[in-house]
């Protein structure tokens, strides 16, 4: 028998313990600086049970307590990030884990419980665990390129704040152009905030989604400085990407109206990097633009893709059929929609 279940033969209660500090400790990362009765909300614990624990994280130098509210100490961002992995380790789910890494041929694949399309707090546990895997990867003078999108903002906001005199020669990039999403969820935006958080640079990339290939190569000739950040985007180590589905696409990336109802008639589920496939993997359409490109993919040492939701069952599938590949961190949700479908054969 394992030592930590005679541990809670003896201690029954130290795994409730367990669960609600990691709780707390996950919900200051997620809320920081955060007050008491907002995190006893958002653990559904009584004001009461979460000072006391606070009282003794806060001894353990884990938590920091200040007049604007409770953040993580470094001690406590480390062990969040550690525990993780243990806590939520789970035979049904890392059975599932395996399926779909063959499945799909991913290089691993990761799940976290739950279904983003139906909690909110699914989809920052997934941001979190994106931010897990990017931290595992990134070394001193990497370049790191990143998409947009919601998760990926989760992400950043999920990244441990570095302070250190010595700043990481890490520079952070966006992937690709664009302004079609929300300003939050932009590239650009995210390349700076990860930089932000992890104590390196970031360079930004000012061209629109869906320019034509004679005006991208005017570009290259006539931007010295356009040139040079896609020449970074283009030696990047790391690369982060979403999966969007059908219902995202003319939303993200502001397609042409004839465009996305031709996309449609012909199937689309799935885009990733400017490529629209159908559920076979099909590559119906692909939006040109400065930066990196499906078709890079295998040359990048680090490829994390973020994608979880029921909904976007069909997208994730359809771009592992057409290519994709990496650590794919997706939840429980997706996961189970996915192998619904292949064994129905759609």
């Amino acid at each position: 028998m394992r030592d930590d279940s005679l541990l809670l033969i003896l201690v029954p209660e130290l795994a409730q313990v367990t669960q609600e500090r990691y709780n707390i400790l996950h919900q200051i990362s997620l809320l920081s600086p955060v007050g008491r009765h907002l995190l006893a909300v958002s653990t559904k614990l009584s004001e009461s049970a979460v000072r006391t624990h606070l009282t003794i994280m806060a001894e353990q130098g884990l938590v920091e307590v200040r007049p604007n509210g409770i953040s993580l100490s470094r001690k406590g961002e480390t062990l969040l990030t550690s525990f993780s992995d243990a806590l939520y380790k789970d035979p049904t789910l890392e059975d599932m884990e395996k399926r779909l890494q063959s499945l799909l041929s991913m290089e691993r694949v990761v799940i976290v419980r739950g279904d983003s399309d139906a909690s909110g707090a699914v989809k920052a546990n997934l941001g979190c665990r994106m931010a897990q895997e990017l931290t595992k990867v990134v070394r001193d003078e990497s370049i790191l390129a990143v998409g947009g999108g919601e998760t990926l903002s989760l992400m950043t906001d999920a990244l441990p704040e570095i302070h250190s005199p010595i700043s990481m020669r890490l520079t952070v990039v966006p992937a690709r152009g664009g302004f079609g999403a929300e300003i939050k969820y932009q590239a650009n935006l995210i390349a700076a905030r990860t930089a932000e958080k992890l104590g390196g640079t970031y360079k930004l990339l000012h061209v629109p989604d869906g320019i034509s290939p004679g005006l991208i190569r005017q570009i290259r000739n006539e931007s010295p400085e356009t040139a040079e950040v896609e020449s970074l985007i283009h030696r990047a180590d790391i690369l982060a990407i979403t999966i969007n589905g059908a219902r995202d696409m003319a939303k993200v990336h502001q397609l042409p109206l004839d465009v996305c109802e031709r996309l449609h008639e012909e199937g689309v589920c799935g885009e990733a990097l400017g490529v629209y496939a159908d559920i076979h993997g099909k590559v119906l359409y692909r939006m040109y633009n400065l930066g990196i490109s499906a078709d890079e993919l295998s040359s990048v040492s680090n490829v994390l893709i973020a994608a979880g939701g029921s909904h976007k069952a069909r997208a994730i599938l359809s771009m592992a059929r057409a290519g994709a590949r990496g650590v794919l961190i997706t939840d429980e949700g997706a996961a189970k929609a996915i192998l619904e479908l292949t064994e129905n054969n759609n």
